[in-house]
């Protein structure tokens, strides 16, 4: 599973997305899986501060990377809600996601998300929710993989 999930790792920081927003895998573990995004230029909207779908998007990427990290999964996930309180604006430095805390069913996994700046303070807190679609064939990702 580390050796795939390296693979898969690697896969998911060469997607145009992840690219785009300067997204970093930085640590994938059972319990315990941390994402960032170090701000500059296109993160900023028009007040000045990161806009909140930067901040979204950091939050619904590393929960889905807990529950890859946490799984040997056969199937795909997707979200079915999601649930973002913003806390504090931010302007510069860095974005870190944490998730510590995962619910896993057989089909649904609910995700704790906080998002800190560099400094520590608390920008955002979520809560996700993911069903996993069952592939009765092969998991999804594992063609990428080969």
């Amino acid at each position: 599973m580390q050796s795939e999930l390296k693979k898969l790792i690697k896969l998911g920081e060469s997607s145009p997305c992840y690219q785009l927003l300067n997204m970093e895998i930085e640590e994938v573990r059972k319990v315990y899986t941390r994402l960032s995004i170090k701000i500059d230029k296109r993160h900023i909207q028009f007040l000045k501060t990161v806009h909140g779908g930067v901040i979204t998007s950091l939050a619904d990427s590393v929960a889905a990377w807990a529950i890859y990290g946490s799984n040997n999964l056969k199937g795909t996930l997707v979200t079915i809600e999601m649930k973002i309180n913003f806390l504090k604006p931010i302007k510069s430095g860095k974005l870190i996601a944490e998730v510590r805390k995962i619910h896993r069913g057989s089909k649904i996994f609910v995700s704790d998300i906080n998002v800190r700046d560099d400094k520590s303070a608390l920008i955002a807190k979520s809560l996700l929710t993911y069903y996993l679609v069952k592939d009765e064939s092969q998991h999804k990702l594992d063609i990428c993989l080969q």
